[in-house]
């Protein structure tokens, strides 16, 4: 009796209908956190007596990627909505020998779901590529995988460990309404961002369709004196909102939302220990009211396509 060796040498996504030709623009996870593919039933068919029958097998595959750049989150928005293709290598699983090789193109495209998250822990980008596929078609793609030949990603190396990607917290301002700074880095308590799609799951396929991007800033801060909670309950209901997150060098991440796309909620509690503010700013935005600039004047280099940094706008 063998035991397979657990885990993923690659992981790996490029523009869709590239894969079998020359992969375009290709992002791997890189430097990660956890990974995990998973095969399941999906819509069994149960009988009169409780026992349940073959119908679809589903695939599941997410992992957490610390090389969160803006190009990475650019590309996840042109990915969504069955626009890319994926290759899963496994760990080799013998001396000498091959990784198994999944690829996700053709008849089997999955769609792809992501959530970028900011905290004062770490900046990560989670993908999620899932698909259904009919009982036949999931036993031929689950048997050509020890056979399947892996396709080298341009630029990318092994599992793409990049540190000049790798994208560590830091931050440096947060604004609402834009050009006023509402704290400095030493007042603040806690603090987590998260954009993540949002929409329906087809019934066919189980691919995800995407109409929104879901919202979620918090941030906590110890002024709290009487006066600054007068300034932050006299705040319009939906102000404008930028945040920024320096990279290396004089490079940065920009997050600028309109007036109107957010709603904030604030929240003020005085404790025996603490005494803090709390804002919260929610809103799920149209997938087309989304953009991205780069170049020097957003963050980046002249022409690093968002590699180095840029600036993600949400609303007119």
């Amino acid at each position: 009796m063998g035991n397979s060796r657990p885990g993923h040498s690659q992981l790996g996504i490029c523009d869709l209908g590239t894969l079998a030709t020359t992969p375009v623009d290709p992002i791997a996870a890189g430097i990660r956190g956890p990974a995990e593919m998973k095969r399941s039933a999906y819509k069994p068919v149960k009988d009169y007596l409780n026992k349940s029958w073959r119908n679809m097998v589903n695939f599941n595959v997410t992992w957490e990627s610390f090389q969160s750049t803006m190009f990475a989150i650019s590309k996840m928005m042109d990915w969504i909505n069955l626009n890319c293709d994926a290759q899963l290598l496994t760990n080799i699983q013998a001396s000498g020998g091959n990784p198994d090789v999944y690829k996700l193109i053709g008849s089997r495209i999955a769609g792809l779901d992501w959530e970028l998250m900011i905290n004062s822990d770490k900046r990560s980008l989670k993908p999620t590529l899932e698909v259904a596929l009919p009982y036949t078609d999931a036993q031929a793609f689950v048997d050509g995988a020890d056979s399947e030949s892996a396709v080298a990603l341009p630029g990318i190396t092994g599992a793409g460990d990049d540190e000049t990607l790798f994208r560590r917290p830091y931050f440096a301002s947060f604004e609402a309404p834009d050009s006023t700074v509402l704290l400095t880095r030493n007042e603040i308590v806690s603090r987590s961002y998260s954009l993540k799609s949002k929409g329906k799951k087809s019934e066919e396929d189980n691919t995800s369709i995407v109409d929104y991007i879901a919202v979620e800033l918090m941030i906590g801060f110890r002024d709290a004196s009487v006066a600054e909670q007068v300034i932050i309950m006299a705040k319009n209901n939906a102000p404008s909102v930028t945040i920024r997150e320096n990279n290396i060098g004089a490079f940065y991440d920009e997050f600028i939302f309109s007036a109107g796309v957010l709603t904030l909620d604030d929240e003020y509690s005085n404790k025996d220990d603490e005494r803090m503010q709390t804002l919260k700013f929610t809103g799920d935005v149209f997938i087309h009211d989304v953009a991205f600039l780069f170049g020097a004047a957003y963050g980046g280099g002249i022409s690093d396509g968002g590699t180095d940094g840029g600036t993600m706008t949400f609303g007119a």
